[in-house]
């Protein structure tokens, strides 16, 4: 899923498409997988899709910015909490404090409104014995003292968005590689995150953050 490209490459790279200096793409589109309903006190999702229909970059870019912002919250900075800490398993855990996410079925809920059901498994189980995220007395917590900091040597981002299929989409995205100084760049890293039609909804078979 990952390329990494020579300075040397650079040029062709640009040239290509591949490479770019950028900051990364934030659509305004507004474009939302799913709506969430109250349920017996339990966020669901509603699918808003049926079937596959074409869908805009615009779309699809807002759909993985969605996905980053989903995806730090277990790779780089974990959601916000507030609250009494509980000790567990050797860890001390403090309660989420975000709206709608005071569950683990909500968690879960949204999670798989932008990622397939194995990606999403593969999240929930970040920390093995010593989870990031479980529910203690039907409230999500969260482990205190987790995340980390984004890589200092990795700039520019940019996402281009390529159909594959009428059920298919990718969403590629390059990051600069930055020297010692953290002023020259000196080459690139490529990504390539499949964006598909899964059970009828669109989600992201493969994910991770590139910095």
């Amino acid at each position: 899923m990952k390329e990494r490209c020579l300075a040397a490459l650079l040029i062709v790279l640009l040239l290509s498409g591949c490479g770019g200096s950028a900051e990364e793409t934030v659509s305004s589109a507004g474009f939302e997988q799913a709506e969430t309903v109250e349920e017996g006190g339990a966020m669901t999702a509603e699918q808003t899709e049926k079937e596959a229909r074409s869908l805009t970059a615009e779309e699809v870019l807002s759909a993985y910015d969605q996905a980053v912002e989903a995806y730090s919250w277990f790779d780089l900075t974990p959601l916000p909490a507030a609250g009494a800490a509980v000790e567990l398993d050797g860890g001390s855990y403090l309660p989420v404090d975000r709206q709608g996410m005071s569950t683990m079925l909500e968690m879960r809920t949204y999670l798989r409104s932008l990622f397939s059901e194995e990606v999403t498994d593969q999240l929930l189980k970040t920390g093995g014995s010593r989870p990031l995220y479980r529910e203690v007395d039907g409230t999500l917590y969260v482990r205190a003292n987790s995340g980390r900091e984004k890589d200092p040597y990795k700039g520019g981002v940019n996402a281009q968005v390529k159909q594959e299929n009428e059920t298919s989409y990718a969403v590629n995205v390059t990051v600069d590689l930055l020297d010692g100084d953290r002023r020259e760049v000196t080459g690139v890293e490529c990504y390539a995150f499949p964006y598909q039609w899964v059970e009828d909804r669109w989600v992201f078979t493969q994910f991770q953050l590139v910095y």
